[in-house]
């Protein structure tokens, strides 16, 4: 048995079942929902404490008349880590619909087995080996006789960022873009295709974060990350 305090498995695994628990109490659809507020309105976030959990600029409100219409944002949340050690993060894309009504749906992947788990040492391993070395395995079968096997990359888009797993203070975000073309179909359209290839999840990748960044490199977006150890972030889906 791995030990929980310095499992990266062990973090996807509790994102995951996160992600499933929002996703049976009516989270889910990534762009076919929206949120409260009008555009010009001021209806950010009621603390500071919330605050520091969004996104750069929701200080000023969730919609803002004079901006594009849109802002892609990339944020990233730490899982866990080994003190003084290494710390691994997770990533995940904002779609805001800064210049109209405020919402923002959020795409976010996790593994589809969030049971399996290779222990501590594998993953801290693979945390050291350089992406691009890494397997992209598709159509991948789960083993259910494989006690490490956690599946294959799922993706888990959430109406509302507010609404979501990932929703915390100490996120830390980076804005890919602001421009008023509507994304979403794009932003759907790939994430299915990337659901449909059943690419084996690793926890130290592919994982969520080759997820998100290969999203917003597929619909044109940069492919940029906040600071933080964020393994699987250069392995390209």
């Amino acid at each position: 048995m791995s030990d929980q305090r310095f499992s990266i498995s062990d973090s996807a695994r509790r994102a995951a079942q996160g992600a499933r628990a929002r996703l049976a109490s009516g989270g889910s659809g990534g762009s076919g929902s929206t949120a409260s507020g009008s555009r010009g309105s001021d209806s950010g976030a009621s603390s500071a404490a919330q605050q520091q959990g969004l996104p750069p600029g929701m200080a000023e409100g969730r919609s803002c008349l004079r901006c594009p219409e849109w802002r892609y944002v990339m944020g990233i949340r730490k899982l866990g880590g080994i003190p003084a050690v290494y710390s691994w993060h997770h990533l995940f894309l904002i779609a805001w619909n800064r210049g109209g009504t405020g919402a923002m749906p959020t795409y976010s992947a996790f593994p589809s087995q969030p049971e399996g788990d290779p222990g501590a040492w594998g993953p801290l391993r693979g945390a050291a080996t350089s992406d691009s070395s890494k397997p992209v395995t598709p159509q991948h079968q789960p083993d259910p006789a494989d006690d490490s096997d956690m599946g294959y990359i799922k993706p888990a888009p959430v109406a509302d960022f507010t609404r979501s797993g990932e929703y915390a203070p100490g996120n830390r975000y980076v804005v890919l873009r602001d421009q008023n073309p509507d994304l979403r179909a794009d932003l759907d359209s790939h994430m299915q295709q990337i659901a449909e290839m059943r690419i084996r999840y690793v926890a130290t990748g592919p994982n969520s974060n080759s997820f998100a960044m290969s999203l917003a490199e597929r619909t044109g977006l940069p492919r940029r990350k906040p600071a933080g150890d964020a393994p699987g972030s250069d392995i390209k889906l």
